[in-house]
This record gives structure tokens, C-alpha cells and sequence, in this order.
């Protein structure tokens, strides 16, 4: 089975981070090749030497699926050398578990392509805030079998990637929008963890139950980095971590600490509690979650992280 890897990078000090490196030397266990697609102009590239096949560094302004577009062209003369096609990018920590380990499960069921996860629920075609029941495989680690890298469906969706004005649309056109093209086409699916199908984005709102009953070999960097801070709690992390792998957490710590994610001193509420508070708001309907999430952030910032 040979692999290649299109792998996605942003970072907004223009550095390849050490969990980055950890993240492609696993990759590189299960592939032959990586195209290492970055959306700034990195400025320690020699931390790449002996890892990635290809450098691709240009800012642009299309998001993961423009780094897709540029890596799956440069490999574009030479699909056929290939079995299967993955895209990755560096939105998360991890693996905690051997990728070897997951193709080779995965490999044995009947698919034309698979992700780690996927979310039942997305922004509407003509994209508001509220979501809607449109399935579809979760972009940051996606693997595609030769039929469709080698179909004309695929070339003309992945180069049909542009700027878009909203983040939104970037979701609904593309990371939703690719599955439901391949579905329409007659490409079928599977995912790795299947757990909680009607909860919107189990990465962020179980994401401590499918590290620990799941086998998640990841864990979205916007968690330790307080981003979903109204949503859910990530206190103790590294010992939910350290429960089910040998993953170095000081790679998360050191790459928070360098963004200054990082805060310090203030008062929170106990950590049981806040696991017990958010693990029953996310089993509330979305438009209720959304609200909820507000008031946390005006009324009672005391919950969050």
C-alpha cells in the first residue's frame, strides 16, 4: 500500500512547530510520501529535512482546502503511483495511537474513503448560525482510495477550491460540501470513531470521552487553547492524555505556551464540576447550546477555563 500525504500548516509566528514534527514523523510511518503545504513563508524550514518530500510555502487566502488544492496539483502527474491519498493538517495534537494501527482497521472495511470523525450536523447551503443535518467526514485528517483521486469528480471539486469571504461558506462549500459531492457520486464512506451521532461536533464537545473510550488519536489544538472555553472544559488534559498513551503532552504545553494561549491566576470553578456542567449542556440542541454559551460567556465566566 503505498501513501501520500498532503499536509496542511498555518502558524501565525511563520514557525513549524515541534508537534507538527511529531505529528509528520508519525505520518511518515504509514506513508511514502508528504507534500508539506504551508499558507506563510516558514522561516525554519530545515526543521522539515528528511520528513516531507516537498516544500510548498505561499500565503494565500483559502484556508486548509487551498493548501489541499496546491499539494494534491504537485502530485497531480503522479496519482497512479499511488494507493491511497490522505489530507491531513495541523489543527491537531496527536497521534496518541499508531496510525498503523487505524489504516490497517480501517483497511478492512468497505470504503472509497474515510475520516477519523464526522459531524451530522453543518451550516445551511446558503450558510446563518443555525445548523442543519448534512453528515460529512471532518477535514483535518481524510483518506481517499485511488478511484476517486483518480476521478474527474474529484479534480474539478478540489481545484474548484477559492477565497471565500466567511469562514462559513469555507465549512458548507468544502469540508460538508466534499462529502455530500462524493455521496452524490457514488463514493460510500466510514469513519474511525463512531460515537454520539446526535451531537454537533463530538472533537469539541466529547472530546475527553473519545480519548478515553473512543481510541481518538487526537485532540483539536483549539481546545488547550481556550477557544471553545464556553463550550467545554479542558483542565487536566494531560492526565487524560497520559491515561491511554505515551504522547509527550510538553509538546502541547510548549506550543501554547508560545502562542500565549496560556492563562493563569484566575478563578474558576472546580474541575469536576465544570466537566459535569458541560458534559450535560452538550447534549442540548444546538440553538439552546448557542445561547447557553452566551450567557456562560456574559453571567458566569467563572465556569469556563
Amino acid at each position: 500500500m503505498k501513501r501520500a500525504v498532503v499536509f496542511a500548516h498555518y502558524d501565525r509566528q511563520n514557525l513549524v512547530d515541534d508537534y507538527v514534527i511529531y505529528y509528520l514523523k508519525a505520518l511518515k510511518e504509514v506513508a511514502q510520501e508528504i507534500v508539506f503545504v504551508s499558507c506563510c513563508n516558514i522561516e525554519n524550514p530545515e526543521k522539515l529535512e528528511g520528513i516531507v518530500s516537498h516544500i510548498i510555502a505561499e500565503p494565500h487566502d483559502e484556508y486548509d482546502f487551498g493548501s489541499y488544492k496546491r499539494g494534491f496539483l504537485y502530485l497531480s502527474q503522479r496519482l497512479d503511483e499511488f494507493d491511497e491519498l490522505i489530507f491531513a493538517n495541523d489543527s491537531c495534537f496527536g497521534p496518541f495511537h499508531p496510525l498503523k494501527d487505524i489504516f490497517d482497521e480501517m483497511n478492512a472495511k468497505d470504503c472509497d474513503f474515510w475520516g477519523i470523525t464526522k459531524n451530522n450536523f453543518g451550516y445551511r447551503k446558503k450558510p446563518n448560525h443555525f445548523f442543519v443535518k448534512r453528515p460529512h467526514i471532518q477535514s483535518y485528517f481524510v483518506v481517499f482510495k485511488k478511484n476517486i483521486f483518480t476521478s474527474d469528480v474529484f479534480r474539478d471539486f478540489i481545484t474548484s477550491v477559492k477565497p471565500e469571504v466567511k469562514k462559513e461558506l469555507i465549512i458548507s462549500n468544502y469540508e460538508i460540501g466534499m462529502t455530500e459531492i462524493l455521496i452524490e457520486n457514488g463514493f460510500n464512506y466510514q469513519v474511525y470513531v463512531n460515537a454520539y451521532e446526535r451531537i454537533n461536533n463530538i472533537t469539541i464537545l466529547k472530546w475527553r470521552q473519545i480519548i478515553q473510550n473512543n481510541k481518538m488519536p487526537f485532540m483539536k489544538c483549539s481546545l488547550p487553547r481556550l477557544v471553545n472555553k464556553n463550550s467545554t472544559t479542558v483542565e487536566g488534559y494531560q492526565e487524560i492524555i497520559k491515561q491511554v498513551s505515551d504522547y509527550p503532552v510538553e509538546l502541547i504545553e510548549n506550543n501554547i505556551a508560545r502562542i500565549q494561549y496560556a492563562r493563569k491566576g484566575r478563578h474558576t470553578s472546580p474541575v469536576w464540576f465544570k466537566r459535569a456542567f458541560f458534559d450535560v449542556i452538550a447534549e442540548f440542541p444546538f440553538v439552546i447550546r448557542k445561547l447557553i454559551a452566551i450567557f456562560i460567556a456574559r453571567c458566569l465566566p467563572f465556569i469556563r477555563d
